[in-house]
């Protein structure tokens, strides 16, 4: 069950976005209208997606409420907004949300964006757990396999790897075959992926 905050101070569309989105059957929403109703809810309830209105009139427009409330808990957040507007969007930007709805928008158009920001967010999250083990296998490497590691990083071969480190071409191979077995990787192609994916050259100090 998705459940979602929906920060929406028009009580007619609040309704409205309500009844589109509990329709679908895996949705359940939380509405509020305001900075005070939006922590509220936010807190007490295991949220995770927000929708939120740009142009509150509060104490805090729709913006400055996610700045809050992404200090509690990252989850993807998708704007509502009735103006075209670069500096709302600028502004907007700094919270990185995962999608802005301009109004007026259609049924399809909402349940969609809901859809994709949710997809989004959880591949994410998963790329960024799979980069936090890959740094964790790192550990197993010796100090020269963490060395050869940051060489073939560069897109050099196993002869010029060798150069560099003045040791043989048939050693460089056996110590990329030590690594492939201790990261669990089967081939050079799987290697190179990982090397990119985990940022290598940040990850090895």
């Amino acid at each position: 069950m998705r459940r979602i905050l929906l920060i929406e101070d028009e009580l007619i569309v609040a309704m409205d976005i309500i009844k589109c989105l509990e329709r679908k059957g895996n949705n359940k929403v939380f509405s509020a209208r305001n900075y005070k109703e939006s922590m509220a809810l936010f807190l007490m309830e295991d949220i995770n997606l927000v929708i939120c209105d740009v142009n509150l009139n509060d104490v805090k427009d729709g913006i400055e409420i996610i700045e809050e409330l992404m200090e509690i808990k990252n989850i993807p957040v998708v704007y509502l907004t009735a103006y075209d507007n670069t500096e709302i969007i600028n502004r907007a930007k700094d919270t990185v949300p995962y999608a802005y709805l301009l109004k007026p928008y259609n049924e399809l158009q909402l349940q969609m964006t809901i859809d994709l920001a949710d997809i989004n967010f959880k591949k994410k999250e998963e790329g960024h757990i799979a980069v936090e083990e890959n740094i964790y296998k790192l550990e197993e490497l010796t100090k020269r396999e963490k060395e050869i590691l940051l060489v073939i990083a560069t897109g050099k071969t196993s002869k010029e790897i060798g150069d560099c480190l003045s040791i043989s071409k048939h050693t460089v191979d056996q110590h990329k075959k030590n690594i492939k077995k201790k990261l669990n990787l089967s081939t050079i192609g799987e290697l190179v992926s990982f090397i990119m994916t985990t940022h290598i050259e940040h990850a090895i100090r």
